[in-house]
């Protein structure tokens, strides 16, 4: 039998000392700071990779920064579950590209939906989801579309958080180097 020991190459409580404690109250600003710039940076990435045209930007306004103020920690949070469960339902279907149950999402179970693009009927052209479609329910024009793929992820949250360690890396070698 192998047996194995995995140290890191440098104590946690050194970088801490060495690098955090020492401005303390510069850091608790940067790292707020940083937060808001995520939030942004958040937004942005949602709105610039959209797969469609037309979007109205909700799932982006809806995401907001929280900061948590707690004496001695910094704490805050970007968007919150309930609000986007309530203000954009599809948040995770936009960032994971499949429903919270692991199902494929493909847009009204690929039923036909009434509805038309700026008044017309499809135009093959902007397949791919490059048309806007206005849904209506009750129109009777015989316009419409059958979804027939799923909708593509364009990961969020994962690309916000990258962001974050990156950023936070640079934060702690800036502090190292004060």
């Amino acid at each position: 039998m192998l047996k194995m020991t995995i140290s890191p190459r440098f104590s946690v409580k050194e970088l801490i000392n060495s690098t955090i404690s020492k401005d303390w109250f510069f850091f608790q600003n940067e790292a707020h700071l940083l937060g808001v710039a995520l939030t942004s940076y958040m937004q942005t990435y949602i709105n610039s990779n959209r797969k469609r045209r037309g979007g109205t930007g909700n799932l982006a306004k809806t995401i907001k920064f929280y900061p948590l103020n707690t004496a001695g920690v910094v704490s805050w949070g970007i968007g919150s579950i309930a609000e986007l469960n309530q203000q954009a339902k599809y948040w995770y279907v936009v960032n994971y590209g499949k429903k919270i149950t692991g199902e494929a999402f493909v847009p009204y179970n690929g039923k036909f939906t009434p509805g038309s693009f700026e008044g017309s009927r499809p135009n093959h052209a902007f397949a791919g989801g490059q048309g806007v479609m206005h849904f209506n329910k009750g129109d009777h024009s015989g316009f419409g579309m059958k979804a027939k793929s799923v909708i593509r992820n364009i990961n969020y949250i994962e690309a916000t958080r990258a962001k974050l360690m990156i950023d936070m890396n640079r934060l702690l070698m800036r502090l190292k180097g004060k």
